[in-house]
């Protein structure tokens, strides 16, 4: 079964509770974890059970190498979460960076208080997961992502388990993910709600997420329009349809309106999907959804690229050019289909 780490920490300064203490000892030993993605997934992932094993942490120098500690001694777990308390948080916390760096505004519950000290000298560390897709879910609770997990033992906590785990597994896939979330206060955040929150935090840890992305069929005769990343950018060199991800709480078609004036500075309309494709990038699998696009107004000059954000390239490729492209994904399947259909969007035909 999987095992899955979720720690939290006693009471430290002038707090007599700690709200990461409180929602682990609620948390059940076992828990069933549902896929948050299901309704964008091609081929449907069953829900499974977990095993939690759960440890509160001392705030001091031992609490906060405890769980590298174990790792180093032969502990294995499938994914780990820490929970700490920020009481100057609002909402709920996704920390990405352990900073290499610790700065004791109180001295920890030892009575150790260091001022601006590297932790390791090596810098600061990033957690492996796909943390900014998440956010294209909704929550239960409204939360955000951080870079700054502060300066105190939560922070020093995490930079420690992360370098374990990396001089452990290196660069290697089955690396268990490990994650750092902040609590606020319960007069913010319940009790209750938090512990909803961690339970979306572990489905989102455990299932590989699924990023809906919206591609521009915009069609002229029989030539079709494509795009080239920009290098520099994220798969750069690939060609594509013009697009880009859908945000929380957008339609297809406003996502695609949106990304075509951020990324080129065209004003388009939308017809609705004609279809989804799917394909699976390093760490997140794509639901690629096509959308016949039209220009609105005056037609823009497509050689003109100073307002383009992400592309370096844009040309009109005729639809029996069978002549090799390096598509991203499985853009090329959608032109593939196209022939077999021939299909056209443009509203003449």
């Amino acid at each position: 079964m999987v095992r899955i780490l979720v720690t939290g920490f006693e009471p430290f300064g002038k707090h007599s509770q700690n709200i990461s203490s409180e929602v682990v000892d609620q948390l059940p030993s076992q828990i069933v974890l549902d896929d948050p993605w299901s309704d964008l997934r091609e081929s449907r992932m069953d829900s499974f059970e977990v095993t939690l094993e759960k440890r509160i942490l001392t705030v001091d120098e031992t609490g906060s190498r405890e769980i590298a500690s174990a790792l180093l001694g032969g502990s294995e777990w499938d994914a780990i979460l820490h929970l700490g308390l920020c009481d100057t948080c609002r909402i709920p916390r996704i920390e990405t960076v352990a900073q290499d760096h610790v700065h004791m505004k109180i001295p920890d519950n030892s009575g150790r208080q260091i001022h601006h000290q590297t932790i390791h000298g090596k810098g600061d560390l990033s957690v492996t997961l796909p943390t900014e897709e998440w956010m294209l879910l909704p929550w239960s609770v409204e939360c955000e992502l951080s870079q700054d997990a502060g300066s105190f033992l939560c922070n020093e906590t995490f930079y420690h388990t992360l370098r374990t785990l990396g001089e452990m597994y290196g660069g290697n896939k089955s690396r268990p993910p490990c994650i750092f979330v902040h609590l606020p206060p319960p007069e913010r955040c319940s009790l209750q709600r938090a512990l909803m929150y961690v339970k979306e935090v572990l489905q989102r840890m455990m299932f590989r997420p699924v990023v809906s992305v919206v591609g521009a069929l915009i069609t002229l005769d029989d030539e079709y329009l494509v795009a080239q990343r920009s290098f520099g950018q994220k798969h750069a060199g690939k060609w594509e349809f013009p697009g880009g991800k859908v945000e929380l709480n957008e339609t297809l078609e406003s996502a695609l309106v949106r990304e075509i004036k951020e990324e080129f500075g065209w004003k388009v309309r939308c017809d609705e999907s004609i279809g989804t494709w799917y394909h699976s990038l390093e760490k997140t699998d794509i639901a690629l959804h096509i959308l016949p696009t039209f220009f609105t107004g005056t037609l823009p000059n497509i050689s003109d690229m100073e307002l383009w954000t992400a592309h370096q390239d844009v040309r009109w490729r005729n639809l029996s050019d069978d002549s090799a492209l390096d598509w991203l994904g499985n853009n090329g399947a959608v032109v593939q289909w196209m022939k077999e259909s021939n299909f056209s969007s443009d509203p003449g035909n």
